[in-house]
Protein backbone atom coordinates (compact mmCIF):
# COMPACT_ATOMS: atom_id res chain seq x y z
CA UNK A 1 0.00 0.00 0.00
CA UNK A 2 1.37 3.35 -0.87
CA UNK A 3 2.22 5.83 1.42
CA UNK A 4 -0.80 8.49 2.64
CA UNK A 5 -0.76 11.08 0.73
CA UNK A 6 -2.19 13.57 3.58
CA UNK A 7 0.45 13.60 5.44
CA UNK A 8 4.04 15.28 4.50
CA UNK A 9 7.50 14.54 5.44
CA UNK A 10 8.09 18.08 5.37
CA UNK A 11 6.99 21.40 4.31
CA UNK A 12 8.82 24.26 3.11
CA UNK A 13 8.30 26.02 5.84
CA UNK A 14 8.68 23.52 8.57
CA UNK A 15 12.52 22.96 6.16
CA UNK A 16 13.00 26.56 6.80
CA UNK A 17 11.69 26.51 10.86
CA UNK A 18 14.42 23.82 11.41
CA UNK A 19 17.38 25.63 10.05
CA UNK A 20 16.35 28.40 11.69
CA UNK A 21 16.39 26.57 15.32
CA UNK A 22 19.99 25.09 14.37
CA UNK A 23 21.43 27.86 13.20
CA UNK A 24 20.25 29.45 16.42
CA UNK A 25 21.11 26.80 18.24
CA UNK A 26 25.13 27.12 16.52
CA UNK A 27 25.32 30.93 17.18
CA UNK A 28 24.32 30.01 20.76
CA UNK A 29 26.39 27.20 21.41
CA UNK A 30 29.16 27.05 19.00
CA UNK A 31 32.27 28.97 18.54
CA UNK A 32 33.77 31.62 15.65
CA UNK A 33 35.92 29.79 13.24
CA UNK A 34 37.56 31.09 9.92
CA UNK A 35 36.88 28.61 7.12
CA UNK A 36 39.70 28.34 4.61
CA UNK A 37 39.69 27.46 1.17
CA UNK A 38 42.43 25.28 -0.31
CA UNK A 39 43.57 26.93 -3.99
CA UNK A 40 45.56 24.12 -5.80
CA UNK A 41 48.49 25.98 -7.48
CA UNK A 42 49.71 22.96 -9.21
CA UNK A 43 48.63 19.11 -9.48
CA UNK A 44 50.15 16.31 -9.84
CA UNK A 45 48.05 14.30 -12.32
CA UNK A 46 49.89 11.17 -11.65
CA UNK A 47 49.20 10.70 -8.21
CA UNK A 48 46.17 12.96 -8.13
CA UNK A 49 47.34 15.11 -5.65
CA UNK A 50 48.35 19.06 -5.15
CA UNK A 51 51.96 19.64 -5.76
CA UNK A 52 51.38 22.40 -4.44
CA UNK A 53 48.71 24.79 -2.70
CA UNK A 54 48.22 28.33 -1.34
CA UNK A 55 45.80 29.77 1.68
CA UNK A 56 44.46 33.22 0.77
CA UNK A 57 41.12 33.45 2.21
CA UNK A 58 39.27 33.48 5.11
CA UNK A 59 35.74 33.31 6.23
CA UNK A 60 34.82 33.64 9.63
CA UNK A 61 31.60 31.71 10.40
CA UNK A 62 29.88 29.68 13.61
CA UNK A 63 30.27 26.07 14.04
CA UNK A 64 29.06 23.35 16.51
CA UNK A 65 31.89 21.71 18.21
CA UNK A 66 30.25 17.79 18.88
CA UNK A 67 33.73 16.19 20.14
CA UNK A 68 32.59 17.19 23.45
CA UNK A 69 35.08 15.24 25.40
CA UNK A 70 37.94 16.16 24.10
CA UNK A 71 39.87 15.03 20.63
CA UNK A 72 39.39 12.01 18.70
CA UNK A 73 41.87 10.17 16.67
CA UNK A 74 44.83 8.38 17.16
CA UNK A 75 45.88 11.06 19.50
CA UNK A 76 49.77 11.21 20.16
CA UNK A 77 52.01 8.06 18.19
CA UNK A 78 55.48 7.81 18.71
CA UNK A 79 56.26 6.36 15.29
CA UNK A 80 59.70 5.52 13.42
CA UNK A 81 59.35 9.05 12.28
CA UNK A 82 59.28 10.79 15.98
CA UNK A 83 56.29 12.22 17.40
CA UNK A 84 53.14 12.64 15.12
CA UNK A 85 49.86 14.24 17.05
CA UNK A 86 46.65 12.93 15.25
CA UNK A 87 44.04 14.84 17.21
CA UNK A 88 40.32 15.15 15.40
CA UNK A 89 37.39 16.88 16.16
CA UNK A 90 34.12 16.53 14.59
CA UNK A 91 32.24 20.11 13.85
CA UNK A 92 28.66 20.46 12.35
CA UNK A 93 28.14 23.85 10.35
CA UNK A 94 24.82 25.00 8.69
CA UNK A 95 24.01 24.27 5.01
CA UNK A 96 22.53 27.71 4.73
CA UNK A 97 24.76 29.38 6.65
CA UNK A 98 27.67 28.44 4.45
CA UNK A 99 26.43 28.57 1.08
CA UNK A 100 25.69 32.10 2.40
CA UNK A 101 28.88 32.96 3.35
CA UNK A 102 31.49 30.97 1.92
CA UNK A 103 29.63 28.84 -1.10
CA UNK A 104 28.13 31.46 -3.26
CA UNK A 105 31.82 32.91 -4.05
CA UNK A 106 32.64 29.66 -5.94
CA UNK A 107 35.80 29.78 -4.97
CA UNK A 108 36.04 26.38 -6.57
CA UNK A 109 34.39 24.57 -9.64
CA UNK A 110 32.19 22.50 -7.36
CA UNK A 111 31.42 24.25 -4.18
CA UNK A 112 28.21 23.40 -3.44
CA UNK A 113 29.31 21.81 -0.29
CA UNK A 114 32.84 22.22 2.01
CA UNK A 115 35.80 20.47 0.28
CA UNK A 116 38.32 18.09 1.54
CA UNK A 117 41.89 19.55 1.97
CA UNK A 118 40.37 22.68 3.00
CA UNK A 119 41.30 24.32 6.61
CA UNK A 120 39.45 25.40 9.67
CA UNK A 121 40.91 27.60 12.40
CA UNK A 122 39.99 27.42 15.99
CA UNK A 123 40.68 31.02 17.85
CA UNK A 124 39.69 28.69 20.90
CA UNK A 125 42.33 25.82 20.95
CA UNK A 126 44.45 28.21 18.42
CA UNK A 127 44.41 24.98 16.07
CA UNK A 128 44.41 24.57 12.70
CA UNK A 129 42.60 21.79 11.35
CA UNK A 130 42.64 19.64 7.94
CA UNK A 131 39.05 18.95 6.77
CA UNK A 132 39.25 15.00 5.83
CA UNK A 133 35.55 13.92 5.39
CA UNK A 134 32.61 15.77 4.82
CA UNK A 135 29.46 13.96 5.53
CA UNK A 136 26.57 15.70 3.74
CA UNK A 137 23.92 13.35 4.19
CA UNK A 138 23.18 13.14 8.34
CA UNK A 139 20.68 13.90 9.76
CA UNK A 140 19.51 11.04 7.38
CA UNK A 141 16.37 13.73 5.34
CA UNK A 142 14.09 13.61 8.36
CA UNK A 143 12.04 16.79 6.73
CA UNK A 144 13.55 15.21 3.01
CA UNK A 145 16.23 17.80 3.87
CA UNK A 146 19.50 17.65 5.18
CA UNK A 147 20.15 20.95 6.86
CA UNK A 148 23.76 20.58 8.39
CA UNK A 149 27.51 19.23 7.21
CA UNK A 150 29.41 17.39 9.43
CA UNK A 151 33.13 18.16 8.96
CA UNK A 152 35.81 15.29 10.24
CA UNK A 153 39.10 17.45 10.42
CA UNK A 154 42.50 16.19 12.09
CA UNK A 155 45.28 18.82 13.04
CA UNK A 156 46.71 19.58 9.97
CA UNK A 157 50.59 18.98 8.88
CA UNK A 158 51.97 22.53 7.20
CA UNK A 159 53.49 21.09 4.06
CA UNK A 160 55.48 24.15 2.86
CA UNK A 161 52.44 26.03 1.54
CA UNK A 162 51.75 29.46 1.22
CA UNK A 163 49.33 31.05 3.85
CA UNK A 164 48.46 34.54 3.11
CA UNK A 165 44.66 35.33 4.17
CA UNK A 166 44.91 37.97 5.97
CA UNK A 167 44.14 36.95 9.55
CA UNK A 168 47.88 37.55 11.83
CA UNK A 169 47.14 34.39 14.33
CA UNK A 170 46.66 32.15 10.87
CA UNK A 171 49.32 33.62 8.84
CA UNK A 172 52.07 33.33 11.54
CA UNK A 173 51.65 29.58 10.83
CA UNK A 174 53.59 30.03 7.41
CA UNK A 175 56.82 31.81 9.27
CA UNK A 176 57.04 29.49 12.41
CA UNK A 177 56.69 26.31 10.49
CA UNK A 178 57.98 26.26 6.63
CA UNK A 179 61.17 24.98 6.27
CA UNK A 180 62.66 28.08 4.32
CA UNK A 181 65.23 28.60 1.57
CA UNK A 182 67.68 30.80 3.27
CA UNK A 183 70.49 33.12 1.25
CA UNK A 184 72.17 35.76 2.24
CA UNK A 185 71.41 38.89 -0.27
CA UNK A 186 72.14 41.91 -0.54
CA UNK A 187 69.69 44.85 -0.75
CA UNK A 188 69.84 47.03 -3.45
CA UNK A 189 70.37 50.96 -2.05
CA UNK A 190 69.17 48.50 1.66
CA UNK A 191 65.55 48.86 0.72
CA UNK A 192 64.09 45.70 2.24
CA UNK A 193 61.51 44.00 0.93
CA UNK A 194 58.34 43.81 2.99
CA UNK A 195 57.18 41.45 5.17
CA UNK A 196 55.05 38.77 4.22
CA UNK A 197 54.92 39.86 0.41
CA UNK A 198 55.46 37.88 -3.18
CA UNK A 199 58.61 38.50 -4.06
CA UNK A 200 59.41 37.53 -8.27
CA UNK A 201 62.40 35.33 -8.90
CA UNK A 202 64.90 35.69 -11.63
CA UNK A 203 67.77 33.12 -11.45
CA UNK A 204 70.55 33.54 -13.94
CA UNK A 205 69.85 31.43 -16.64
CA UNK A 206 66.66 34.02 -17.22
CA UNK A 207 63.69 31.30 -15.66
CA UNK A 208 61.22 33.63 -13.28
CA UNK A 209 58.77 32.25 -10.80
CA UNK A 210 57.88 34.27 -7.05
CA UNK A 211 58.41 33.34 -3.13
CA UNK A 212 57.05 35.38 -0.53
CA UNK A 213 59.51 36.74 2.02
CA UNK A 214 59.44 36.04 5.35
CA UNK A 215 62.41 37.01 7.48
CA UNK A 216 65.54 38.95 7.42
CA UNK A 217 68.32 38.74 9.77
CA UNK A 218 71.74 40.50 9.89
CA UNK A 219 74.90 38.71 11.24
CA UNK A 220 78.40 39.83 10.90
CA UNK A 221 78.94 41.76 7.21
CA UNK A 222 75.83 39.53 5.98
CA UNK A 223 72.21 39.82 5.51
CA UNK A 224 70.39 36.17 5.67
CA UNK A 225 66.87 36.36 4.22
CA UNK A 226 64.18 33.39 4.44
CA UNK A 227 61.69 32.77 1.17
CA UNK A 228 58.71 30.73 1.46
CA UNK A 229 57.98 28.22 -1.77
CA UNK A 230 59.42 28.24 -4.68
CA UNK A 231 56.78 28.56 -7.68
CA UNK A 232 58.39 28.93 -11.05
CA UNK A 233 56.54 29.82 -14.11
CA UNK A 234 57.53 26.70 -16.47
CA UNK A 235 55.88 24.41 -13.47
CA UNK A 236 59.41 22.80 -13.05
CA UNK A 237 62.21 22.53 -9.82
CA UNK A 238 65.24 24.36 -9.58
CA UNK A 239 67.50 25.79 -7.68
CA UNK A 240 68.49 29.28 -6.42
CA UNK A 241 71.87 30.01 -7.29
CA UNK A 242 74.30 32.85 -6.56
CA UNK A 243 73.26 36.23 -8.97
CA UNK A 244 69.50 35.13 -8.72
CA UNK A 245 67.38 37.93 -7.75
CA UNK A 246 63.86 38.66 -5.67
CA UNK A 247 61.91 41.81 -6.78
CA UNK A 248 59.44 42.99 -4.16
CA UNK A 249 55.66 42.90 -6.07
CA UNK A 250 54.63 45.33 -3.72
CA UNK A 251 58.14 47.59 -2.34
CA UNK A 252 60.18 47.55 -5.30
CA UNK A 253 62.79 46.40 -3.54
CA UNK A 254 65.62 44.31 -5.19
CA UNK A 255 67.51 41.80 -3.71
CA UNK A 256 70.74 39.74 -5.23
CA UNK A 257 71.83 36.41 -3.37
CA UNK A 258 75.10 36.33 -2.78
CA UNK A 259 76.31 33.12 -0.97
CA UNK A 260 74.12 30.06 -0.17
CA UNK A 261 72.94 29.08 3.18
CA UNK A 262 73.38 25.44 2.99
CA UNK A 263 74.02 22.23 5.58
CA UNK A 264 77.51 23.24 6.66
CA UNK A 265 76.57 26.57 7.95
CA UNK A 266 74.78 24.51 10.91
CA UNK A 267 71.39 23.65 11.87
CA UNK A 268 70.45 26.93 13.50
CA UNK A 269 71.70 28.82 10.39
CA UNK A 270 69.99 26.12 7.72
CA UNK A 271 66.69 25.40 9.68
CA UNK A 272 65.77 28.36 12.05
CA UNK A 273 61.95 27.10 12.40
CA UNK A 274 62.91 23.57 14.11
CA UNK A 275 64.96 23.90 16.87
CA UNK A 276 65.66 20.34 16.77
CA UNK A 277 66.69 19.97 13.63
CA UNK A 278 70.16 18.20 13.23
CA UNK A 279 70.35 17.55 9.98
CA UNK A 280 73.79 19.71 10.12
CA UNK A 281 75.79 17.64 12.77
CA UNK A 282 74.66 13.97 11.13
CA UNK A 283 75.99 14.97 8.40
CA UNK A 284 78.88 16.31 9.24
CA UNK A 285 79.50 13.09 11.43
CA UNK A 286 78.41 10.81 8.45
CA UNK A 287 80.71 12.43 6.32
CA UNK A 288 83.20 10.08 8.49
CA UNK A 289 82.17 6.84 7.09
CA UNK A 290 79.49 7.56 4.61
CA UNK A 291 80.23 9.56 1.14
CA UNK A 292 77.28 11.55 0.83
CA UNK A 293 78.29 12.73 -2.83
CA UNK A 294 77.69 9.83 -4.02
CA UNK A 295 74.54 10.43 -7.05
CA UNK A 296 73.53 7.11 -6.70
CA UNK A 297 71.70 6.30 -3.20
CA UNK A 298 71.71 2.68 -4.10
CA UNK A 299 75.68 2.67 -4.38
CA UNK A 300 77.64 1.46 -7.31
CA UNK A 301 76.49 -1.38 -9.79
CA UNK A 302 77.80 -4.57 -9.43
CA UNK A 303 80.45 -5.61 -11.50
CA UNK A 304 80.18 -9.32 -13.00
Amino acid sequence: MARNVYFSHGTRSEKHLLEDILIEAMKIYGHDTYYIPRKIIQMDSILNEDFLSQFDKAFKIEMYVESIDGFEGDGKLVSKFGLEIRDQITVVVSRRRWNGLIGKFGYTENSARPREGDLIYFPMTAGLFEIKWVEDKQPFFQLNNTPTFKLTCELYEYGNQNINTGVPEVDIVQQVSSQVWRAYVEFLNNEIHTLDEFCTITLPSGITGSAKFLSVAQYTNMTAASFGSLVFDDGQYHSITVGTTFTGQESGSVSTVTQLIDLSDGDVMTFPNDYVAQNSTFGIQGNNFIDFSEDNVFGEPFDF
